[in-house]
């Protein structure tokens, strides 16, 4: 029987709902339960995977899943249960970070660290600002301009009086977007007012794959009405780890770090901490860094210094980024 190929709409452990191109879904498991190459990730495959599969002979509804097309990028976080890499979406084109300006307060070290991630994949990033109708105050709309100042694409939204709706629909039109966000940051409410109905298909193909129990604890990925905008609905996050890359990479994460810690003296030895004469420390005193923003890279560097040594044990994912020459 031939292969298929198609794209992983949610799933976790080894089961897995596939789409087929005539938008038939699968139940699908891991044929040999591990994909070579994604030994030591938290889970296998995430939505957004293009895999080839086995069509099962007796249940037309199933099949194994054989392989994986490579990815073209992958946003993922550190599980800190499982101590490796847990994949959230894949083959993206756009990441949305939703936050809110208020109840819960505007978070901006949570969109650092999504900003990070989107940076060492190199995928475009969208702060969506939701909650807008109930005003923002002066240091939120301070953050916001910062991070245009420094080259990230800000929308400013609310669900609830439509306010950025359409510009909202118009940047993810013919994409693949995962919107990502703390819980209460309003997600669903955004993906109703960008199509009435949406949250409930999240909750119709949640609903298949646990066999009848509603849930939200997974990413899901859904296309909207047009038939070709794509959309990943992933779980509240309460934080977002980042480990296992290499130390000296992180700078190069924030943009406007970047150029001065290519100008440091002490090169990629410096940490940017606690050295006589940093270009980076003295960009947050002359005002080119923001303070919350260099306070930022030091607690993500924290941690790595603390997990430096995870990315070379054997059989963990070994990823490589920027300027890691090892």
């Amino acid at each position: 029987m031939t292969d298929l190929v198609g794209v992983v709409v949610t799933g976790s452990n080894n089961s897995f709902l596939v789409e087929i191109p005539d938008g038939v879904l699968r139940r699908c498991a891991i044929k040999g339960k591990i994909l070579r190459g994604l030994e030591g990730y938290y889970n296998s495959l995430a939505p957004g995977d293009r895999v080839r599969l086995e069509p099962d002979a007796f249940r037309p509804d199933q099949g194994s899943v054989t392989g994986m097309e490579a990815r073209r990028n992958l946003f993922w976080r550190w599980n800190e249960k499982g101590k490796s890499v847990q994949a959230i979406a894949a083959n993206l084109d756009l990441v949305a970070c939703v936050a809110s300006v208020r109840l819960p307060p505007f978070r901006p070290r949570f969109v650092d660290r999504v900003a990070v991630t989107a940076e060492l994949e190199s995928l475009p990033l969208l702060i969506v600002l939701n909650k807008s109708d109930l005003g923002m105050d002066p240091e939120t709309e301070a953050r916001t301009e910062d991070y245009r100042r420094i080259g990230y694409e800000v929308l400013v939204c609310s669900a609830r009086d439509g306010r950025g709706i359409e510009e909202l629909r118009f940047r993810i039109r013919g994409r693949t977007t995962a919107f990502v966000g703390q819980s209460g940051a309003g997600k669903s409410s955004l993906l109703n007012a960008l199509e009435p109905g949406l949250d409930e298909r999240v909750g119709e193909v949640s609903e298949k794959y646990e066999r009848g129990r509603h849930t939200t604890t997974r990413s899901v990925m859904v296309t909207l009405g047009d038939g070709e905008t794509r959309v990943v609905d992933t779980p509240g996050f309460r934080r977002l780890a980042i480990r296992g890359i290499p130390r000296d990479s992180l700078v190069a994460c924030f943009p406007e770090m970047r150029p001065l810690a290519e100008a440091c003296g002490y090169g990629l030895a410096c940490g940017h901490q606690d050295e006589p004469g940093c270009r980076v420390r003295g960009g947050v005193e002359e005002g080119r860094v923001h303070p919350d923003r260099y306070e930022s890279y030091l607690r993500v560097r924290a941690e790595l210094d603390q997990t430096v040594e995870y990315a070379k044990k054997p059989g963990k994912p070994r990823r490589v980024y920027l300027d890691d020459d090892e």
